[in-house]
């Protein structure tokens, strides 16, 4: 005991001041001692690096599967079985409630099972307090302190769009959003937890045996007006903005404007560092926590922009606009030689011209087909942009495009792509679902897998390719004619099919010989009127291709992909690409999360065996 308080007492001294200690106090000082609190900053890092490490490994797992002593292994029922409960777990999601939008169960289960962890642990040990405020800092607020430090690495390499956890675990940034949140939450209630425990310890008056204390000033009144100790007015200072980090970034608030939001977010991200980073004073070795925090961050800047210095070559690329039809506007970039994306990745655009201070992403809507090993030439890129209502961006872009005029165009990415090593052509059906704009994720892949196809690439085993886009009106099908007809040219006939939901244009009815003398007359045309009433007028131009099957009305997505999963050859597997608004993509996760359940059960009868699936939301 007494090497311990001669090690507990200079600190206790420096932070409380002097005073005697009983018998029973120094008993007390043994319980959850001030000096092993940097065990609970370790727990969280020993927690959340484990994770990361399991997720690195099922990212090895899925590169083995791709091997062929791994698909043989993967063919057995026992595996497939096991495959699908662990897919229906990470597929099967919530419906949104008003605003709030959930993750899926796994996610759900992963960020319960941290909150658990760090919630049991702190609350449950005892003591919270000690007897008075000299004998030392309250143990609550020194758990939830330390655990909350134990996170901080974790927040900012989450939330960085370059970053290690990628590497390891092949979830792209857009993934890990979910867990920047929420840790950053759970960060914001381990503050106030660190906190109150503090105001209530400190409301005791403190002794005026010095005669430092003639007013009778409580212990944190004390400490902070008269004593000046750097702890408490730092602390509140880093707990403003660490409040409008997590409260403002809500969906409701974060929509408003974008822009002003991410401006805001980066003000209030750098006060609270330089608040905490003066607030944790090195005590207990804290500020080793936040170097090895910057190291990771500010790491992940330089490799990102140093990235977008290497990318963009010497000559900035350049990006002519084209306006299509439904108000879209096509972006043509020409990228430096040697540039390289894959199907379904996308950019952070920077428009020099429209607006120089602003980056969106956009997804990629072609995919040029490359063997791996090849030296990439100089290529086009091709974006397509739908601007939403009040973006101040579409009216700039219209204006060069009526000009006729180019823009520098600075590209930040690749990023994202299909999670890990998934690989859409060891299927023998694909289908992609898309809603509006989402369709650049489909059109990408539709071109590398057909190019795969007519060049019979080793392991691709796709044979059928079906396209599921939902659009307000007909005349959409003009943004890609030209990029389906292409493709389809490449594959034998029957191998792709584009299925066209027009929700917005509307008829009573449609009479079914104009419709086969429609299809006479232009037969890559072809009306279905299987949801919703409704009719569309369009500007499509004539073709020779029989690739699209025209619908009326809202996809009902959970039959579909109910009905396509059932009835596909028996014993074959389904590869599912979907990119669109989170209730759009909620559907197709919750229809294909049916079929993953029914195949763990051994219940899938005829039908797919086996089902993969990647989505892409609108929204992060």
């Amino acid at each position: 005991m007494s090497a311990f308080l001669a090690r507990a007492t200079p600190r206790l001294m420096a932070r409380h001041g002097t005073s005697s200690y009983t018998a029973s106090e120094m008993a007390e000082m043994l319980v959850d001692p001030y000096d092993d609190t940097p065990k609970y900053a370790r727990y969280s890092i020993y927690f959340l690096g484990g994770g990361v490490i399991l997720f690195g490994l099922v990212n090895l797992w899925g590169a083995f599967r791709r091997t062929r002593i791994g698909a043989r292994l993967s063919k057995s029922k026992f595996q497939r079985r096991k495959t699908a409960a662990f897919r229906y777990i990470a597929t099967i999601q919530p419906r949104p409630i008003g605003f709030i939008h959930f993750p899926t169960v796994g996610v759900i289960c992963l960020i319960a099972a941290f909150w658990l962890f760090i919630g049991i642990w702190s609350l449950a040990q005892q003591p919270y307090y000690r007897s008075r405020w000299n004998v030392g800092s309250p143990p609550l607020a020194m758990r939830t302190g330390l655990f909350a430090l134990g996170c901080f690495p974790f927040i900012l390499a989450f939330g960085a769009k370059f970053n290690l956890v990628t590497f390891v675990t092949g979830y792209s940034h857009e993934k890990l959003q979910v867990f920047h949140q929420w840790l950053s939450h759970l960060f914001l209630i381990l503050s106030l937890l660190h906190t109150f425990p503090f105001i209530m310890a400190g409301r005791e008056i403190r002794t005026n045996a010095d005669g430092l204390n003639p007013h009778g000033y409580g212990q944190l009144y004390y400490s902070w007006h008269v004593s000046h100790k750097v702890y408490y007015w730092s602390g509140v200072a880093a707990l403003v903005p660490l409040i409008w980090l997590c409260w403002g970034s809500l969906a409701p608030l974060r929509n408003q404007s974008y822009e002003i939001f991410k401006i805001l977010h980066i003000i209030s991200a750098i006060l609270f560092s330089a608040f905490f980073y003066i607030h944790c004073n090195n005590l207990l070795f804290s500020w080793e926590y936040l170097w090895a925090t910057a190291a990771l961050y500010g790491g992940s800047i330089i490799m990102r922009f140093g990235l977008l210095l290497v990318r963009n070559g010497v000559k900035v690329p350049q990006a002519s606009i084209e306006p299509l039809a439904d108000d879209a506007l096509r972006i043509t970039i020409k990228c430096p030689e040697g540039h390289r994306w894959k199907a379904g990745q996308h950019y952070f655009l920077n428009f020099v011209k429209a607006a120089p201070f602003e980056s969106h992403p956009y997804t990629v809507a072609n995919a040029p087909f490359l063997h791996p090993n090849a030296q990439a030439p100089e290529r086009t890129m091709q974006i397509l942009l739908r601007p939403y209502p009040g973006s101040a961006l579409a009216p700039r872009l219209r204006c060069l495009a009526a000009r006729n005029a180019t823009t520098p165009v600075l590209l930040d990415g690749p990023y994202g792509g299909l999670t890990g090593n998934a690989d859409l052509s060891i299927h023998q059906t694909v289908l992609l679902f898309a809603g509006g704009a989402g369709a650049t994720f489909a059109t990408a892949l539709v071109e590398e897998l057909c190019e795969k196809i007519r060049r019979a690439e080793e392991g691709t085993e796709t044979k059928k390719i079906e396209v599921h886009w939902a659009v307000r009106h007909q005349d959409a099908l003009s943004w890609f004619q030209d990029h389906f007809d292409h493709v389809s040219a490449l594959v034998p006939q029957g191998t792709l099919e584009l299925n066209l939901y027009v929700t917005g244009d509307g008829e009573g009815g449609v009479d079914r010989p104009a419709l086969e003398k429609q299809k006479a007359e232009s037969p890559e045309v072809e009306k279905h009127h299987c949801c919703s009433p409704g009719t569309s007028t369009s500007s499509i131009k004539p073709s020779t291709a029989t690739w699209t099957i025209i619908h009326h009305g809202r996809p009902d997505l959970h039959s579909l992909i109910t009905a396509k999963l059932s009835n596909v050859t028996s014993g074959s597997t389904v590869g599912i690409g979907s990119c669109g608004p989170t209730d759009f993509t909620t559907d197709v996760r919750r229809a294909v999360a049916a079929r993953q359940l029914l195949i763990a059960k051994g219940l899938g009868g005829d039908g797919a065996e086996e089902v993969e699936l990647h989505t892409e939301e609108f929204a992060w």
